[in-house]
């Protein structure tokens, strides 16, 4: 009697009526209907850089910008890149200036390339060292914690990098190969340190891509260069690692 009088009072009133309640049902507003919230936006300019290596994302990064350096080939306060071209079948490595023709899928959307090439941007942060050491140089430690501070930025997460050693062209090819593979191993030794917790692979190059190809034995040559990882990345790190044979 009181439910009839109230509907009643509603439709005199032009009110909505009360729906007969189903038994067993529940109405959740929005239930359903919510989209995955966007990822954050990286906190500082190195960051976003390292999310996204394409030069406009890291156009904001000066070389003297943050406390890093980046690779130049003219010493120009300009960040410039280094595609590296894996080939996935041979397992070698060569550089070339130019941006990938097809931006790497961070995401996952595509199958992973299992044959031919595959070209992938370095953001080239390089931590340089001393002749014939692995051992990172005071000078450098600047260097080091702003890419700590930079990796363990939120937008970050669920990315991967190869961290990449590089020698100069003095001594032998498989002296150098170890060379650079324990340089690769003593950065992310110190990345991890200071609790960086993305998955980051060391892995050397030994000369095989040279910053300075006009003079093979330069100290810039002695460095250890960032990529970041394909969402699906298992061929390239093989690779990667396969460039010394490893």
């Amino acid at each position: 009697m009181i439910r009839k009088t109230l509907i009643l009072g509603a439709l005199c009133l032009g009110l909505p009526t009360l729906a007969p309640a189903q038994q067993g049902e529940i109405f959740i507003p929005g239930a359903g209907t919510a989209e995955p919230a966007p990822p954050p936006a990286p906190r500082s300019a190195l960051a976003a850089c390292l999310a996204n290596p394409d030069a406009a994302s890291c156009a904001a990064v000066s070389l003297g910008g943050e406390g890093t350096a980046f690779e130049s080939a003219t010493g120009a306060p300009t960040v410039q890149f280094e595609t590296l071209v894996l080939d996935l079948d041979d397992g070698k490595v060569h550089a070339q200036p130019e941006p990938p023709a097809k931006a790497p899928d961070y995401a996952g959307a595509a199958p992973a390339p299992t044959h031919g090439k595959v070209a992938l941007p370095s953001v080239a942060i390089t931590i340089e060292f001393d002749y014939d050491s692995a051992q990172v140089r005071a000078d450098q430690i600047g260097k080091l914690a702003s890419l700590i501070g930079a990796l363990q930025d939120p937008a970050l997460q669920g990315a991967a990098y190869a961290v990449i050693g590089h020698t100069d062209a003095v001594g032998s090819y498989s002296y150098n190969c170890d060379l650079s593979r324990r340089r690769a191993a003593s950065v992310t030794s110190a990345l991890t340190g200071g609790y960086v917790t993305l998955p980051l692979y060391p892995v050397g190059f030994g000369e095989h891509v040279l910053k300075n190809t006009y003079d093979p034995r330069a100290p810039e040559n002695r460095r250890v260069t960032f990529m970041r990882l394909p969402a699906q990345y298992d061929h390239v790190l093989a690779t990667t690692g396969a460039v010394c044979g490893y």
